[in-house]
């Protein structure tokens, strides 16, 4: 039976949601922004992103709020299990980190919306509203790149082949190194063995045939994976870590 049929009957047409999110204060926010609609209910949290496959097989909510940091790259593969098992449910992100190549994977992964953390935390339920109806949702700064991304044919229908060939950790991984972290503080952010993120750049730079850090930097530049005009941060910290 779904769930939104066992719920009171005063309420019209009452949504289930699911809440991913590793943040225990973000989960609570959340459940409270959400359920001052009535047309919306949270059936259950996870922390934990491996705990949410087995709350799927005896849950079938609406829409899941799954909260991408702070490892998106581990999220987006979550995500992709779910919709492989459940490609009927809806999957709306939430993300402090609206690059375009976390953009890009999380709508190649199937996500119906996009929100950007810096947004207005009273938009929320409009989005599970518009995403619920049947449509998408994307932020107003993602949509203002997503029409530059078309006009300038950088979101093609051939994909950047070198960028398809990186993991979502590599990609990650990437991504940081190009943002001037050395491999000590890549590590810490992402829970890695320093060796684990030094095997990376490595594998990174046999993979893109470049030889140092800066060229890993261009690439990444080259990929959209930053902007061109953050290089600079990068550049001081050369091979270091």
């Amino acid at each position: 039976m779904p769930l939104k049929k066992v719920f009171p009957k005063e309420f019209e047409a009452v949504y289930s949601v699911l809440l991913v999110s590793s943040f225990r204060l973000a989960r609570e926010a959340a459940k409270a922004l959400i359920e001052l609609h009535p047309d919306f209910k949270v059936v259950e949290e996870a922390a934990e992103r491996s705990h949410v496959l087995r709350v799927l097989a005896s849950l079938h909510p609406d829409v899941i709020l799954f909260d991408l940091d702070p490892d998106y790259a581990a999220g987006i593969e979550t995500i992709r299990g779910i919709l492989k098992n459940a490609p009927h449910i809806k999957i709306v992100v939430l993300s402090m980190h609206d690059e375009d190549a976390t953009v890009e994977s999380a709508l190649r992964a199937g996500v119906r919306g996009f929100i950007s953390k810096a947004g207005r935390s009273v938009d929320l339920v409009e989005v599970l509203k518009t995403i619920v109806q049947g449509e998408a949702y994307l932020c107003p700064r993602i949509i203002a790149r997503v029409i530059g991304w078309v006009r300038n044919r950088e979101l093609k229908g051939a994909p950047n082949h070198a960028l398809e060939g990186l993991s979502e950790r590599e990609v990650q991984v990437l991504r940081l190194l190009a943002d001037g972290q050395t491999s000590k503080e890549i590590a810490c952010s992402l829970n890695l063995a320093v060796e684990t993120v030094r095997t990376y750049r490595k594998t990174l730079m046999k993979k893109l045939q470049v030889n140092n850090v800066a060229g890993l930097i261009r690439f990444a530049a080259s990929a959209g994976l930053i902007a061109i005009a953050e290089q600079h941060k990068s550049d001081k910290g050369g091979g270091s870590g």
